[in-house]
């Protein structure tokens, strides 16, 4: 039987279907929208009641009264607008609670098949479509639509002060567009050239021991500083651009209220309107053009949440299409195939490995041994799922390796690579693979690589909290917690990518008792190596040579055939 865990790439993603499902609060923040833009028409009202009630009768009661009334609706609406703003915040919240998880799995995935870069920033935009719910430019959003509705009402007062409130409204949403299109290509630039000043930033930090060692501190920090730079300059362009916009905005605002209130005591004057209308149709027009003239203000953390929305919701996409979407029932592996595996790399197209074919039974050991370039570490991660083949394919138990991960509850395969990434804190979380579960399954693993003791001598044992990526620990300790936790849960392949390399006599002779260990339990061990120390505890041997298996048998027969070096003839 199989279950659907992600939609299918015609389904919609999670990112859409959590704002569908938030539809109805989103709905309710509207209605609270309507009621605040109604009671911001409260100071107007109260200006004509004054010209048209209090002046003519003089009577105080009517303008106490009036101006009670006029108070409640005021804080009415006020409070009207802070709920609507812990709504938008709560909706926040609320879509980040539920998207996170999903998001992080997806970048995850999205990281380790494209580019980390592009699946870092994907991660970071859910914060920012959260951060802009927060902001007041969402909120401004929704009372957009009451602009026209203002207008109107300018209209309604009289025709000539609706013309002209028209009028500065297209003005300013003419100004507004002009700042889309003017910073969009800028702001393109910055966000470009910041993403990749933060990678080599990280980057830098990383290796940072490395680079004082060698003296490459000031070169490393120019070519950071240059992105940064890049990217200071772009964003200058575009807040320089804005800027400008904003002043001319403002200007036309100002020219439009000096005009409406002109045009406003030429019709009490000529027409014998009330007096009142000078105010009202000042008040109106700035409830009018405010949202428009905040849109040109708000108009960048609209573009960043838009861009941000449409990234994340690609890679939501491209991770679903490119999923198989069922759970994986495994049956018990009956060994490892590979048939016809191929590798190429996809820039500069250049084929790394081209037709190997191997067989392995559970309980064989088998070392990947041949010359640097042959292919032995890419070989070795797709039989470790890391990488998937670009043609042929890697089967464990008749099942391709790269879906075993979607068999939940399931640790079929552990990894031993050259490069060591301890993630974690305590000791029997990095062994444990972070999953949770019963320490006792760290200590089973450490116990059969031999590296229980050296543990126990740590001041918190198991808790014994290693450093970020193994740091407190010396390379050697690396290498050993790595292999407990390729060990971990007995798998039925372990994968190790030249696992001897740091090794003193005792840490090697630690290492061949727990591959032997590993091969009683059934394991099939795959060992790349270019040592030719660890070949006894090995059964098979395969040779590389130019991404192809050159030779590939029972070891004695490999070593004694492919292996041995020449006998000396005396003379």
């Amino acid at each position: 039987m199989t279950t659907n865990s992600q939609p299918s790439p015609r389904e919609p993603t999670h990112l859409v279907m959590a704002l569908r499902a938030s539809a109805g609060a989103f709905g309710l923040v509207f209605l609270y929208s309507c009621g605040y833009n109604l009671f911001l028409l409260a100071p107007s009202i109260y200006l004509l009641q004054i010209y048209d009630r209090v002046l003519s009768s003089r009577s105080a009661d009517t303008l106490v009264m009036l101006t009670l009334i006029i108070a409640v609706a005021v804080v009415v609406g006020s409070l009207l607008d802070i709920v609507r703003r812990a709504a938008l915040s709560r909706i926040g919240s609320w879509l980040d609670h539920r998207l996170r998880p999903v998001v992080l799995t997806a970048s995850f995935e999205y990281g380790a098949r494209t580019s980390p870069a592009v699946a870092t920033d994907c991660y970071k935009d859910l914060s920012t479509l959260r951060q802009f719910l927060d902001s007041p430019a969402s909120s401004l959003l929704f009372d957009v639509p009451w602009a026209p509705v203002f207008l109107l009402l300018l209209f309604l007062v009289h025709p000539l002060l609706g013309v002209i409130g028209l009028l500065s409204a297209a003005s300013l949403l003419l100004l507004a567009i002009l700042t889309e299109l003017s910073t969009r290509r800028p702001l393109d630039h910055a966000n470009r050239a910041l993403a990749r000043s933060y990678l080599r930033f990280a980057t830098a930090l990383k290796y940072i021991q490395v680079i004082r060692a060698m003296g490459m501190q000031d070169g490393a920090a120019q070519i950071v500083y240059r992105d940064a730079e890049a990217a200071r300059k772009a964003q200058d362009a575009a807040m320089q651009r804005t800027e400008v916009i904003l002043g001319l905005s403002k200007s036309v605002r100002t020219l439009t209220q000096i005009l409406m209130m002109g045009a406003a005591t030429w019709l009490v004057l000529e027409e014998n309107s009330s007096p009142g209308i000078i105010f009202v149709a000042s008040l109106l027009l700035g409830r009018g053009l405010a949202p428009v003239e905040g849109a040109i203000g708000a108009w960048r953390s609209v573009a960043f949440a838009r861009n941000a929305f449409n990234r994340l919701n690609q890679m939501l996409i491209a991770v679903a299409a490119d999923s198989d979407a069922r759970m994986v029932p495994v049956p018990e592996p009956s060994g490892l195939i590979l048939d016809s595996v191929g590798y190429t790399l996809p820039y500069p197209d250049r084929q790394i490995l081209q037709g190997v074919t191997l067989r392995l039974a559970p309980g064989d050991c088998v070392a990947l041994i041949g010359p640097s370039g042959s292919g032995k570490s890419t070989l070795g991660r797709i039989i470790a799922g890391v990488e998937p083949a670009t043609s042929g394919c890697a089967l464990l138990g008749g099942v391709d390796i790269a879906a075993l991960r979607l068999c939940a509850g399931t640790r079929h395969v552990g990894y031993l690579p050259q490069d060591i990434e301890l993630f974690g804190g305590a000791v029997k979380d990095v062994i444990g693979r972070l999953d949770g579960a019963d320490p006792g399954k760290a200590i089973e693993a450490a116990k059969l690589v031999g590296l229980h003791e050296t543990i126990m001598r740590l001041p918190k044992g198991y808790d014994t909290d290693i450093g970020e990526g193994g740091g407190l620990l010396l390379r050697a300790q690396r290498q050993q917690l790595g292999l407990a936790r390729a060990a971990y849960g007995n798998p039925s392949l372990v994968v190790l990518d030249d696992p001897n390399s740091s090794l003193d006599y005792d840490g090697e002779r630690k290492l061949f008792t727990a591959i032997s260990r590993m091969r009683s339990r059934g394991m099939i061990v795959v060992i790349i190596t270019h040592r030719m120390g660890i070949l006894p505890v090995t059964n098979k041997i395969a040779i590389l040579r130019n991404g192809t298996v050159d030779a590939f048998g029972d070891s004695e027969q490999i070593f004694e055939a492919h292996l041995q070096p020449p006998a000396r003839t005396g003379t």
